[in-house]
């Protein structure tokens, strides 16, 4: 358990594995320290505290890195994935036993300080900057994926090369599933149904490779008959209306795939269609950017694999 997340790993290891597998173990709680919107002593929570506007404050890589692969999905999606939208989802509350749906104005209040533009990297010294006060950084949408990734890498460069891994949800898979007469063939995985969330709707196919879902069943509350769920669009400050019921992106990089899922569910099915146009086009954005080389072939996979499965990736209410 790392995170508050379950983190399961089932991997064909070398001899020395059971050593690699506590180093990952170790690496996903070691993530708890600077990630954490729940600990009050977390980097992220003390930045979010203590930062003045216009202050530069050094971070660690992992920080860093973090919000840095963050604000380039809130380039990519015009802001409809943004981490910014901190201070709107601690007003909802979804956790609480008896969750209440916020007057307008206090959601208008909350919106002036959203927007990840508000945020400022500078990667030669590593610093963050936030151009007003009160921002809230809520690292929900990513923090799995992030560190899935990781993980990954680590089993990777520890001379894995057959794994299935799953952080609450999010999967990926190294190699290819081997059967019985020695043959291989990709990792069938399923999609949960919405609507029935203890049966499948579809099935993909994966081979190093991972995907995340996003559905808006995991975090809800009913209200006169309105169903009020987690997924908020961080431009109203209110959820987003079921248009779709759950959105699956596959991506050769976990932590895409979980910042697209979320993006694209705020987006709906034809902003999405208009996203992934873009991002065929400009495959990550400018060349000069930190992420872009990764970005750019990560999210063309994504792309390719959503152009030939679209019934199963995304599903329509």
């Amino acid at each position: 358990m790392a995170y508050d997340t379950l983190c399961r790993i089932a991997a064909e290891i070398p001899e020395d594995g059971e050593q690699l597998l506590e180093q990952c173990e170790e690496e996903a709680h070691g993530l708890e320290r600077p990630l954490s919107m729940f600990d009050p002593d977390s980097e992220l929570s003390r930045l979010c505290r203590g930062i003045r506007p216009g202050e530069a404050v050094p971070v660690s890589e992992t920080l860093y890195t973090f919000l840095e692969q963050n604000l380039e999905i809130c380039r990519l999606s015009g802001g409809a994935f943004d981490p910014t939208v901190g201070p709107v989802v601690k007003l909802w509350d979804f956790l609480s036993q008896t969750p209440q749906i916020p007057s307008a104005e206090r959601i208008r209040a909350v919106l002036d300080r959203v927007g990840y533009q508000h945020v400022r990297l500078d990667r030669n010294t590593r610093t963050v900057t936030f151009d007003l006060s009160g921002i809230g950084l809520d690292p929900g949408a990513a923090g799995k994926g992030f560190a899935l990734g990781l993980t990954v890498d680590r089993l990777r460069q520890g001379g894995v090369r057959q794994a299935v891994l799953d952080y609450g949800g999010n999967m990926f898979v190294i190699g290819a599933h081997q059967d019985a007469q020695g043959g291989t063939r990709p990792w069938k995985v399923a999609i949960r149904d919405p609507d029935n969330t203890g049966s499948v709707f579809g099935t993909v196919q994966l081979q190093d490779a991972g995907i995340a879902t996003s559905s808006w069943y995991e975090h809800s509350f009913q209200k006169n008959g309105t169903v009020y769920h987690h997924l908020l669009d961080p431009r109203t400050g209110y959820p987003m209306p079921l248009t779709l019921k759950s959105v699956s992106i596959l991506s050769s990089r976990p932590v895409y795939t979980d910042l697209l899922s979320t993006a694209f569910f705020i987006l709906g099915e034809e902003e999405g269609g208009v996203l992934v146009d873009r991002l065929r086009r400009d495959s990550g954005g400018p060349g000069n950017s930190p992420l872009y080389s990764s970005a750019k072939s990560a999210l063309n996979s994504i792309w390719r694999i959503i152009s030939e499965a679209a019934s199963v990736t995304l599903n329509p209410s």
